[in-house]
């Protein structure tokens, strides 16, 4: 087992926190966590292809929406997905509010999560199953790094659909938001990079 899947697994850390025990706990740590019921768990370490894909789509979405409208943060603005559970997506949308001091966005309206290896089942499965299930938000991305490639969740007015539609060229559309992200863009600067 890796050193770093031994710290993910680390039986030493706490159980059964709340929201508020998690953030006051977070505070005393430099590596980042998510809450996950309860539990926190140490967030991956991320390569280059992942941090440019984010970079580009949080750059995309400045640049298109107004700031007075909507908030894009990449990483670390919370989101409760649960009475125990918080997550950190990598970039996320949502109306502005005055609420500055504020820790966790009310009303997400646009999650995006980019693949990691270890990541990869989570995405897909259980933070998939917790973000659709969040009141306010509308579509829910997930961005290979190794090929040109999106998964879009878009809500209807029948709810989510069972699968997701997949993209490898064109644009993402955004209807919530009133813009598309051309896929070149998002991943300029990637095209080909080994995850």
């Amino acid at each position: 087992m890796s050193s770093l899947a031994e710290l993910r697994q680390r039986s030493d850390l706490p159980t059964n926190m709340t929201i508020d025990e998690f953030f006051d706990w977070l505070g005393t740590h430099e590596d980042q966590y998510e809450l996950v019921d309860g539990t926190p768990v140490m967030m991956p370490f991320v390569k280059r292809a992942h941090a440019r894909i984010v970079s580009n789509i949080d750059r995309l979405l400045q640049t298109a929406l107004d700031p007075d409208e909507y908030l894009v943060t990449q990483g670390d603005f919370a989101i409760q997905t649960g009475p125990r559970s918080i997550r950190f997506a990598d970039v996320l949308v949502e109306p502005t509010n005055d609420d500055l001091a504020g820790r966790i966005s009310e009303r997400t309206v646009l999650i995006v999560e980019v693949l990691s290896d270890s990541t990869a089942g989570i995405d897909f499965n259980q933070k998939r199953l917790e973000y659709l299930g969040l009141r306010d938000l509308d579509t829910y991305l997930i961005a290979a790094q190794d090929e040109l490639r999106i998964w879009v969740w878009h809500r209807g007015p029948d709810g989510w659909p069972e699968a997701a539609e997949v993209l490898t060229d064109g644009d993402v559309t955004l209807p919530i938001l009133g813009v598309s992200l051309p896929l070149g863009d998002i991943y300029r600067g990637v095209s080909r990079t080994q995850a």
